[in-house]
């Protein structure tokens, strides 16, 4: 063999050694990633963000480890619209999805599809799988299934979207009957025993996927989407004791909130004991702000924030979100300068993993992963909200659209001949209405929040 030759060859066996310890290295730089998601809990239902009557020393103590937002924001106020921007990066009227999934007959009524298009090109969870990630769902779905009244039972099961395991309730695919497993889709709401146990059984499944993947040297991606303090809301005695000497609504909510609290505090020390905290990046938020109506009607808080669940007021998007990861985010930090969304989370999650989105794929979103070393970003894309079914009798319920873009946010009506205009930096209860002061500023954001409207499907 000649010089030249072997030293060709030799070349090529480093440049192959070098790409593979390359690729290895960004491969154990990916961190596991918990997402957890929980329904309807409020801006103000956290002692970390306020609360002083309702006992949330887990959740608190992570926001204390690691890093909260204050303006981190949900692209609706109700779930469905909430969840499908998490898994497609896009907001959810440019899928059709203006409200939550139900019958096939309100979804037509509604605009909708009778489930989240599981044809699109991109998807969250099938994107970690590409990333090398093994991926799965536990908890709530509400993107298409789980039977009468929540959704049709011939939608895709969420595996379908890029899972590798799954357990949930409002989808279709294996679930819950009271708190054993059950292998198919059933109706969960008047099933008093998993109500009382969703937190637990949505933890304990995480716990248990975790032990036994961990071996398995691939980093985990896991959705833990919990129901609580969605309704039903029938905490046992033993998780209303703390709070026997409130009111009905604050017994029952604060319980709800608490246990949820104990079961994530379950998971964290879990992750401690495994020495599991410094690959792992931990997130909390929720899908929307509190509803108006049951226990969580009085008892719900959202910190002042004006509206509530179904309003695209900030009390209805505007909700907590803390990031967690031992030796990464900052310790005890409050960012309340970035700006960001539900809509970043899939671009933010990819840089994470080390994966690029394809070229063609338009996002809405965009990446914030330099915020959880204590980074401020800039954002560069407008949020847009869009909701078709407002009641113009009640004081926030009658915005239609809205449009944020830097410190302003514009609402209008359905005519648009009702517009509100508020500099959030500075007023963020939305109390003072600019919109015939500035303009200006009123004109630019209807133009843009018109020119979005326009180019949605119909």
């Amino acid at each position: 063999m000649s010089q030249f030759l072997k030293i060709f060859i030799s070349s090529i066996i480093l440049c192959l050694f070098v790409f593979s310890t390359a690729k290895l290295s960004a491969q154990k730089e990916q961190p596991n990633i918990i997402f957890i998601f929980a329904d309807d809990w409020g801006y103000g239902d956290l002692g970390s963000y306020g609360a002083t009557e309702v006992a949330t020393p887990n959740i608190d103590k992570l926001a204390a480890k690691g890093i909260k937002f204050t303006q981190f924001h949900t692209t609706s106020g109700v779930c469905s619209p909430s969840r499908a921007s998490v898994l497609t990066g896009k907001f959810p009227a440019e899928n059709r999805v203006h409200g939550h999934f139900a019958t096939e007959e309100k979804n037509i009524k509604r605009g909708m599809p009778n489930w989240l298009d599981e044809t699109l090109p991109v998807y969250l969870p099938k994107m970690m799988q590409k990333a090398g990630y093994t991926t799965a769902h536990f908890g709530k779905w509400h993107l298409g299934g789980g039977g009468f009244p929540n959704g049709d039972t011939l939608a895709p099961p969420p595996k379908q979207y890029g899972y590798d395991e799954t357990r949930v309730w409002n989808g279709n695919g294996p679930t819950w009957k009271g708190d054993q497993h059950f292998p198919t889709t059933r109706y969960m709401d008047n099933d008093t025993l998993w109500v009382h146990n969703s937190s637990r059984l949505a933890i304990d499944e995480t716990i248990d996927f975790w032990k036994r993947n961990q071996e398995n040297d691939k980093p985990l991606f896991i959705n833990l989407w919990l129901k609580d303090p969605h309704t039903p809301l029938w905490p046992t005695d033993e998780q209303r004791a703390p709070y026997k000497d409130f009111s009905e609504d604050k017994e029952t909510y604060y319980a709800v909130l608490t246990d949820a609290d104990y079961h994530i505090g379950r998971l964290l020390d879990f992750l401690e004991k495994i020495n599991a905290e410094e690959n792992t990046l931990v997130l909390f938020s929720s899908d929307n702000g509190p509803a108006g109506w049951g226990p969580s009607k009085t008892a719900g808080s959202t910190g002042g924030l004006k509206g509530r669940k179904v309003d695209i007021f900030q009390g209805g998007v505007n909700v907590p979100f803390i990031a967690y990861q031992k030796g990464k985010t900052p310790i005890g930090k409050t960012d309340s300068t970035s700006l960001l969304s539900a809509v970043d989370l899939l671009p933010t999650f990819c840089e994470l993993a080390n994966i690029d989105l394809p070229k063609n794929y338009q996002l809405d979103g965009e990446s914030f992963a330099g915020v959880f070393t204590g980074k401020k970003i800039k954002r560069t894309k407008p949020l847009f909200w869009d909701w078709r079914f407002s009641r113009n009798n009640t004081e926030t319920h009658w915005a239609a659209g809205a449009v944020r873009f830097g410190d302003w946010k514009l609402l209008i009506d359905n005519k648009g001949t009702r517009k509100e205009l508020y500099q959030i930096v500075i007023d963020p209860f939305e109390k003072h209405n600019l919109a015939k002061v500035k303009i200006e500023k009123t004109e630019e954001l209807s133009m843009m929040l018109i020119a979005w409207q326009k180019q949605l499907p119909q």
